[in-house]
């Protein structure tokens, strides 16, 4: 195999070790560095061609993207004094300044319903920009089965009945509740909605640690890069740590992929989550995907008062994700869990995580309750909570999950629901 770096200059250190990131893209991390060191490494760079595309310095970590034949990405974090040298032949180039666009729309973030009755989880949030296009985040489950089409008819409501543009399209890793709906929209409806872009970095189903993450997860990775590689009409950006990039009049800072986890176990794949800060019109609204343990450490480790935000989408649908400190530092006055009813109140006792972001929090909203829409800036009192439209198919989920549940509490739950759909 080619080595990547024979043609980047490199510091005379010895790398504490190598990462296939993949895609044809490799990290060296430098341990026990010094700032100094960083900058001597882009000094290698720049007097060897390769010109500047973009800088971002945050919370004592620096970054730093060239472009040449291939993309070198360098960033270096004080809290733990190493350097991470990315080396990407992926060279799509993202926007570093706020594009010019018309303002003829309200920005505006949906928490949406995805379709619960067949399964608890599964993401999906729209920011609708201010031109009209949309910055989508995630997809739902393969068993949320017409998601593909509530979708597309989403959008389109929200698009004054036009065809939907999404001027980006982000995953934040690949599970089946987070891809599997777009990809059934790439395979499906491809005329029905136009796509820019696409935001992500995933792992290779062939990584160290893909044995632990099952048979769902290696087919889906699969799957989700043959359909990319067949897209030839979307752009793929390959997202790294400490990335400043603007879609239309919305702001992103990239926090943590999978490269900073490593050389951590990453038998958890919800470690693989890339999280990202979004800022838009004023307002700060933090999505840590179904981020977990050791990327939890990573973004306490660098980012601590800067994750400080007005909306935090919580991680892993509220199931065990990021710690409560993550929370306290979000501070955020509105909570978003991507999860059932059912399902809050099973992991409400359990998640000390979830009750500090409530108890933080002046409003959260569950998404199997009702589409949540908040105007942006964020303003308390102003989220509208649409009908509830969706609700459990008990007999399907014992079939397919073994959850069962008393005749009175099926009952109340469906009372629950009769009066969320009518409001």
């Amino acid at each position: 195999m080619k080595n990547i770096f024979e043609i980047i200059p490199l510091i005379k250190k010895e790398p504490s070790c190598r990462y296939d990131c993949s895609k044809g893209c490799e990290m060296l991390l430098f341990d026990l560095c010094i700032k100094e060191e960083y900058d001597l490494q882009c000094s290698l760079l720049e007097n060897s061609g390769f010109i500047l595309f973009d800088e971002h310095n945050l919370c004592g970590n620096y970054h730093k993207t060239y472009r040449s034949s291939v993309t070198v990405h360098v960033y270096f974090c004080e809290s733990e004094k190493a350097m991470r040298v990315i080396a990407d032949p992926n060279i799509t180039a993202y926007n570093t300044k706020p594009e010019s666009c018309a303002s003829i729309a309200k920005t505006t973030l949906w928490q949406f319903e995805v379709d619960h009755t067949l399964i608890d989880c599964g993401m999906f949030y729209a920011v609708r920009c201010k031109d009209g296009s949309f910055f989508v985040i995630d997809s739902a489950h393969m068993y949320s089965v017409n998601d593909d089409i509530r979708i597309i008819e989403f959008l389109r409501k929200h698009s004054g009945g036009r065809k939907p543009r999404v001027a980006g399209w982000f995953f934040s890793h690949c599970h089946e509740d987070h891809v599997a709906k777009f990809l059934d929209i790439i395979e499906y409806h491809r005329d029905e909605i136009d796509i820019e872009a696409v935001y992500y970095n995933f792992p290779d189903a062939d990584h160290r640690d893909s044995r632990y993450w099952g048979e769902v997860n290696y087919a889906m990775t699969n799957k989700f890069e043959r359909i990319m590689r067949d897209a030839k009409d979307i752009k793929k950006i390959n997202l790294h740590s400490g990335q400043h990039f603007f879609v239309r009049n919305l702001e992103f800072v990239v926090l943590c992929t999978h490269e900073d986890v490593y050389p951590q176990s990453m038998q958890d794949f919800n470690n693989t989550s890339t999280a990202l800060m979004m800022t838009a019109e004023g307002s700060k609204v933090l999505f840590p995907g179904d981020a977990s343990a050791e990327s939890d450490k990573v973004i306490l480790r660098r980012y601590a008062d800067y994750l400080k935000c007005d909306v935090v989408q919580v991680s892993h649908h509220g199931h065990s994700g990021t710690s409560p400190g993550f929370y306290r530092l979000a501070d955020a006055d509105c909570a978003l869990f991507a999860v059932t009813q059912i399902k809050f109140d099973e992991e409400y006792p359990r998640q000390e995580a979830n009750r500090v972001a409530i108890e933080l929090a002046k409003e959260y909203h569950i998404a199997s309750n009702g589409t949540a829409e908040i105007p942006l800036p964020y303003v308390f009192g102003q989220t509208k909570i649409y009908p509830d439209e969706t609700f459990e198919d008990f007999n399907g989920i014992f079939n397919l999950w073994c959850y069962e549940y008393t005749d009175e509490m099926k009952q109340k739950l469906y009372d629950e629901f009769l009066e969320r759909k009518n409001k």
